[in-house]
Formats: structure tokens, sequence, C-alpha cells
């Protein structure tokens, strides 16, 4: 009971969002109707969780798609008739898997949608297959047909048509067992066998009935060649079922399988990542030459009450001033100011730009907005003060003020030679609540243990470019007591003890206490120093420097940090394990879709050198979907089972949801495995999370 109230509650958590579209999760995560795959995807930015029952397999899975061509998927498998070999407490084997499904072709009215996907790709491979599939849509059907490899296809209904190339292709390799081949991807195995199987699906889904669906599929998969301890028995290689969605994110669904099975399943499906920034922008000023005679401003002969009734005002409005220059004889003015409203150039240069327009003296001719980010100038942005009253009185449009205005890095420490400086008072309080999840999946003791939190965070601005975070995690609901340490590999435990960790910290643990100073180095460099308690494992020092050139798409940083090792209460306590470790890392931002791009070489904290590839895809409205991977000088034996670091992590912008939480999220950040190799510390505020997305690509990407 205890273990159902913690699930409810961490599903609960997941953000709610609507969307106009189907989903098309199967019953263990890839792209689908039941059993078989479908070319048909969920619309970009879904994330789809679900759980599903089909004796003798459980299934748990996360599918992301980060794209409308692209579907990304992990599961475990619950294996319910074979034993977990190193299980202490009697469960079932837990196989883990990704999945990859590409649609190839978008299809229309005539040609139908074209799919690609591998199942399977690394691991144990004992659910490893690959498919091409086919899908049209015919009013309210929608139908599939496809041919399969491996899994999908041991029905064997004809000759591999591979083979007219190479006879190679005929031996399908199977897994080669122990640790050195585990996590490693068997592409050597990918459309190879000497038979494969037709598949396909009818879905009807009635446009006077939306909530529910109809659905009848033919397996290639004659379930001879199963994993399980137990033969399946697959009388028929028909399946039905009936689907209902409970709501746009939510759905249940109940099937009779192999034709004599009957399974269950349900999921939970939210849009999260739209192209679409948050909304909650206040309203555009009015220009007061446009108003009428009667509502226009009555202004002080005295610029500088002008100038203080400017602060008064954007300060109002959520914009923030930290310094203002206007000199007595000159007729141009620099703002510099951070907001917590946009991060959006045009807007800034309408809002602030016209708040300018409205209370400066004539003279004034050019306005200058400086917009700062961690105590640094981050963009400048330089225009007419004749051009943003046109385009506010409707002359000029949007394109045209930004075509004619001047965008440009910033300028290191020019803040501090403005005539009006230090305008904000120091110091400054933040703080809040996050809710948080700790999970262990798969492990030894039990399949699926977890930990609902709270974390309150309370961070003190000192001065521009300082400030210290505190982050408390308190327990609601817990499981974590339930673990035991698993042991593989041989490098230092430097990550592998999360067990010891997460059950060592009781109700209320010290999960952060850091010290970070911002600073700018020059004009499109920037640097860092932190100190404290970085994370939940580990403390010490930690620097960076970054390269971020305004015009380009890519930046350049080196971090480099001396920490130890926190001990498993998670309080203020060592251990005695220490290391120093750095990586320079490289980012690039794609010009299409989103993607970005981090690839790193370094230290790691168990003394292993090697490479981290990151690749995301980042929607307008801050919501990430990423993959990463490390490949270390460590081997596959002393790395342990898996044998490189690899994972998943899913970032939600809660802004989503309330405007007043900007720069606040949910984050899941996963890997199957924790082990020690590639292993790099939370080492204190990201200058590229700061700076990165302020460069000239960005006023066009709005």
């Amino acid at each position: 009971m205890r273990r159902a109230a913690l699930a409810a509650c961490m599903f609960g958590m997941l953000p709610r969002t609507a969307y106009a579209g189907d989903d098309w999760f199967s019953q263990v995560g890839f792209p689908g109707a039941l059993q078989t795959p479908s070319a048909f995807m969920a619309p970009e930015g879904a994330l789809g969780f679900g759980i599903s029952r089909t004796p003798p397999y459980n299934t748990l899975y996360i599918s992301m798609q980060p794209f409308a061509w692209l579907n990304f998927g992990a599961r475990y498998t619950d294996i319910t008739d074979r034993p977990y070999r190193t299980s202490t407490t009697g469960q079932s084997f837990k196989d883990k898997a990704f999945d990859v499904a590409l649609r190839l072709y978008e299809g229309d009215s005539i040609i139908p949608a074209l799919g690609l996907g591998i199942i399977d790709l690394g691991g144990t491979g004992n659910f490893s297959s690959e498919y091409i599939v086919a899908s049209q849509r015919i009013f309210d059907l929608h139908a599939s047909l496809g041919i399969g490899w491996g899994r999908l296809g041991t029905a064997g209904d004809f000759e591999n048509p591979l083979t007219a190339i190479s006879d190679r292709v005929r031996r399908r390799p199977g897994f080669q067992g122990g640790l050195d081949n585990t996590g490693t991807v068997a592409y050597d195995s990918w459309f190879r066998g000497e038979n494969v199987a037709l598949f396909g699906s009818l879905v009807w889904r009635p446009s006077f009935l939306p909530a529910w669906s109809l659905i009848a599929e033919f397996e290639g998969n004659d379930y001879s060649d199963e994993p399980a301890t137990n033969p399946v028995e697959a009388p028929s290689r028909l399946n039905f079922g009936i689907g209902y969605k409970m709501s746009d994110d939510a759905s249940l669904g109940v099937s009779y399988l192999r034709g004599d099975t009957l399974a269950f399943e349900i999921g939970i499906h939210p849009l999260i990542g739209v192209n679409e920034r948050p909304s909650g922008k206040a309203y555009l000023p009015v220009l007061d030459k446009a108003a009428h005679p009667n509502y226009r401003r009555r202004l002080p002969d005295d610029e500088e009450r002008q100038l203080g009734l400017l602060y008064d005002t954007l300060h109002y409005s959520g914009f923030f001033v930290h310094a203002m220059d206007l000199a007595p004889d000159g007729d141009a003015f620099t703002i510099w100011q951070s907001n917590a409203i946009t991060d959006d150039p045009l807007y800034v240069l309408q809002f602030v730009g016209r708040h300018a327009a409205n209370f400066l003296p004539e003279r004034v001719r050019t306005i200058t907005i400086v917009s700062m980010a961690g105590g640094a100038e981050a963009v400048r942005i330089r225009a007419s003060r004749w051009l943003i009253e046109a385009e506010a009185s409707g002359l000029a449009t949007p394109d045209e003020l930004v075509a004619r205005s001047e965008f440009a890095a910033g300028q290191g420490w020019a803040l501090d030679r403005a005539r009006y400086t230090d305008l904000l008072h120091y110091p400054t309080f933040a703080y809040g609540v996050s809710p948080a999840i700790r999970s262990n999946i798969g492990g030894p003791t039990e399949f699926f243990v977890g930990q609902l939190l709270l974390k309150p965070y309370f961070t003190w601005q000192l001065s521009r470019s300082f400030s210290m975070t505190t982050t408390v995690g308190v327990s609601l609901l817990s499981e974590l007591g339930r673990l035991t340490p698993v042991r593989s590999g041989s490098l230092p435990r430097v990550r592998s003890d999360l067990e010891l960790y997460q059950s060592g910290s009781g109700n209320v643990y010290l999960e952060e206490l850091e010290a970070n100073w911002l600073f700018p180095l020059g004009s499109q460099w920037y640097g860092r120093i932190s100190a404290g308690i970085f994370e939940e494992m580990f403390g010490g020092v930690g620097s960076e420097v970054l390269y971020r050139p305004y015009n380009g798409r890519w930046a350049l940083s080196l971090n480099a940090n001396y920490v130890k090792q926190r001990d498993y209460d998670q309080g203020f306590e060592f251990r005695d394990y220490e290391v120093a470790t750095g990586h320079l890392t490289f980012y690039y931002r794609a010009p299409i879709e989103g993607i970005v791009v981090q690839t790193s070489v370094g230290r790691y904290l168990a003394r292993d050198v090697g490479v981290t590839l990151d690749v995301a895809r980042e929607f307008r409205n801050g919501a990430r979907f990423g993959v990463f991977a490390s490949k270390t000088d460590a081997s596959s034996a002393e790395f342990g089972e898996g044998s490189f670091d690899k994972g998943f992590y899913v970032y939600f912008p809660l802004s989503q949801i309330n405007k007043g939480l900007k720069g606040n999220g949910l984050s899941l950040n996963y890997r199957f495995l924790s082990r020690d190799g590639g292993q790099k510390v939370d080492d204190g505020r990201s200058l590229y999370s700061v700076y990165g997305h302020h460069s000239a690509g960005a006023i066009y990407e709005r």
C-alpha cells in the first residue's frame, strides 16, 4: 500500500499540459499499437511514461519525442519467471533496454508514412529487433504494415530480403555474455537473420467517440525464442485491444494477446516541449506621444527626477535597473537591466525602450539597453529613439526595429563607468520550494524504491557578482531504507555508493551550500570561482572560464575543481577520497530545431580520462530532452556492468504552468546503472547556462 501511494504521488507530480493529436506509445514504449510498431508518432515535445502487464513480462518505460521524426525510449522489463541472479530477496530478473525510432517519410493522403526502428539496441539483446513499417490513415482508421527482424521476425514468414545483397546477413550474432559486453551497442546484429516476418495493425479511433480506440494487430513474433525461463505459449499471432483516454495526457488499455493472455496498460504522456515562449509578459507600454493629451504624463523639469520615475516604473514591472548613464550635455542614454520576465531581445528593446522614450528628456536621441546576467554584461542593444517611437506608434514593424538596431556583445566592466551606478541594493534574497524525486530502479533488493521530497532553497545575492545558495532535502515519503549497495567494477566508488547516500541521508539532509562569484574577463569572456558543498556527494572548490562569441553558434569553456567526497549522512563531514578534476567543453547550437551539442574532454571523479558527448533538443519554452554517453580510459572490466556511462535527461520548466515559477523546473537525469567511470562533479553555477543563450541568433529565434 505504501509503495502504491509513493508511485501515485510521483506520477501525480508530472506536468499536465494538453495537446491536440493522438499519442502513439505502444505497451512497451516504442511508437506503435499494442506489441507492434508503427510509423505514426506522438507530437514533438511529448513525454511518455507507462506501465504494462503482459505475462510473463511487466514493463516500465519512458519515451521521449524530441522531434516529430525521432523517438527515443528506455525501459525495464520484469521477466517474472526468471530469477535475478544477484538478488537476496528472490525477486525476478530485470532487463534494461534502449529503443530508437525514425520516421523516414511523413506521408500524405496518397503515400503512407514510412518508419524504421531498432529495439533493444544494446545490453543483453533479449528483446532485440529491427523493423521497417509503413502507416496510412484512412478517415478514422489507422493502418500499419511492416517487416520485422530479430524478435519481431521469429515467425519467419519469408527469407531475409537482404540476403540478396550478402549471405553474411543470414547469421544473427547473439549476446556474448559477461560484463564486458553488457551495455554495448550490438550493431553487428542489426537487420540480420535467416528469416523475417510480417506484422501489421488496424487502429480505429472513431470521431464520434474520440476517447476510445479499438485495436487489432498481427504479430511477427511467434514467441518461440523468448528470454523467459518457461516456454511462452502463443496459440495465435492476433492481438485485440481497447484503449481509453482518461484525459488529454493519460490513457489506459486492456488487450487480449497471443490467443490466451489478458494484458493491461496505463500511460501518462504530457506535451512538455513547445516552441512558444511562456506567456505572462507584461503589456507593452503605450507611447505618451501617441496618447490623448489628457492622459499624457506631466514630467518634472529635473532630469534626475525623470530618471527616478523611469527606475520606479521599470522596477514595478519586474525590470531591475543596475545602472543608468546620461551625460548632462549628451544625447545618448544607457541603461543596465535584468528581469524576471523574459530574455527575448526584441521584447526587452520594446518594453524598456518605450518606457525610456516616455521619461527621458527630448534631447536624448539614442537609447542603449544592456541586459545583465550573472552580474556581467551579456547583450547590448542600441536603437535610435525615433525608431522606437515609430514602432510603438505603428509606423514601423518589429522586424524593421530589429533590422535597424544594433545588437552586440557586452563590454565587461563598462557598467562601473556609468554616471548613476549601484542602483540595486544588496543583499537581495530569493527562496522557494521545489518538488523532487529520488528513485532507484532495477536494484537486486527491490525493482523500484523511491523517495518523494521537497527541496527548500535560499539564495543570498550579496553583490552584483557574488551569491550563496543553500538547498535542503526534506523527505515526505520514502522506501530507500530497503536499498543495498551494488558492487561492480574496480574504480574508486565515486557514484556507485548511491544507495548508501540515499538510504543514509535521513529525512532531512543538506544537498547544497555553495558560493559563486561570476565576473567578466572582457568582452565575450566570463569567469567563475565557486566553493562549498556542490551536490549530494562532493564538495570543494572550482573555477571556470567561458568564451562565448556573440556572433557565433559555439562556445568554449574550461573548468577545474578540487573536491572531496561527502559522508553518507550528507551533513558537513567528508570522507578521505579527494581528487582534482576538470574538463574542456565545446558547445554548439545548431541553426535548426534547437539542437545543442556538448563535447567534453578531461579528467573525471574516478581519475579516469576520456570524453563525454551530450546531445539535447531545447524548446523555446525551456524544456529539454537529452542523451549522453562517456567513454574513458577505464576498461569495461574496470567500469563494471554497463561497459560505459550513458543515460538521458528531461527538464520541464515550471513557468509553463505558472509564470511566477520562472527559473524553476522539474528534472529527471537517469542512468540505467550508477557506476563510477565517466562521472563529473556538479561544480557550481555553469557559465554556459547563464550566458549561452545570449547570442546574435536569439533575436531571430524568438
